[in-house]
């Protein structure tokens, strides 16, 4: 269960009470992690054949955090498109570093997803990549139902705060938005549905993430 940080007070240093008060007008940043197509995702889909870009956020922090995995013709590409100063924000340090984290995570938050400086490649072996892309088993994945896509059936249990995981699945025809509410929590879940859609993209999350462990 994800818990919202408390609100800033007096006694909270002023570095981490900006800090603190930029995370909570997060809100007011666009939502790039949920738009498609954006510059990249167009790039994505007009270079190459197939890609899964996933991306897993919240309520609380829901700025791109992208991992990309991208086929073309006989060779897989990896890359990560993420904010660099997410593991500093709420953390007080001396001088003017709060200040400038500050500033370069709204720098991020504001920025469309494109190929910029943001964008990194994830160098790999060109055979474990192929491998991760055919354990994704992306022909059968393509036709996923994500929530919303599934009859609606009595919820079993109440998840407060979860995180949302959204799959962007990208071919030369089309750009598909399946989404899942913590599914990890959902599946774990007495008396869960275990949902044939949601146990799939649990597992093409952890192919993702064992590929590129750094991304949360």
């Amino acid at each position: 269960m994800l818990h919202q940080p408390a609100l800033p007070t007096a006694q909270t240093p002023r570095g981490l009470r900006l800090t603190c008060l930029l995370g909570l007008l997060g809100a007011q940043f666009p939502g790039w992690a949920q738009e498609a197509p954006t510059p990249l995702h167009a790039f994505l889909q007009q270079h190459y054949d197939s890609t899964i870009v996933y991306h897993v956020g919240s309520s609380w922090y829901n700025a791109p955090n992208y991992i990309i995995l991208a086929k073309h013709r006989g060779g897989v590409d990896a890359f990560t498109y993420a904010n660099p100063y997410r593991d500093g924000l709420g953390h007080y340090y001396p001088g003017q570093l709060v200040r400038h984290f500050s500033k370069e995570d709204t720098r991020f938050r504001a920025t469309r997803p494109d190929t910029n400086r943001y964008l990194v490649p994830r160098a790999g072996d060109p055979a474990e990549l192929r491998r991760a892309w055919q354990q994704l088993h992306p022909t059968r994945f393509w036709s996923v139902r994500g929530d919303g896509e599934r009859p609606a059936t009595p919820a079993s249990c109440f998840i407060d705060d979860g995180p949302e995981h959204v799959f962007y699945l990208l071919d030369k025809r089309a750009i598909r938005v399946v989404r899942f509410y913590a599914p990890q929590e959902l599946q774990d879940c007495e008396d869960a549905r275990q949902d044939p859609g949601r146990a799939q993209a649990l597992a093409t999350i952890q192919v993702l993430q064992a590929l590129i462990p750094r991304v949360r």
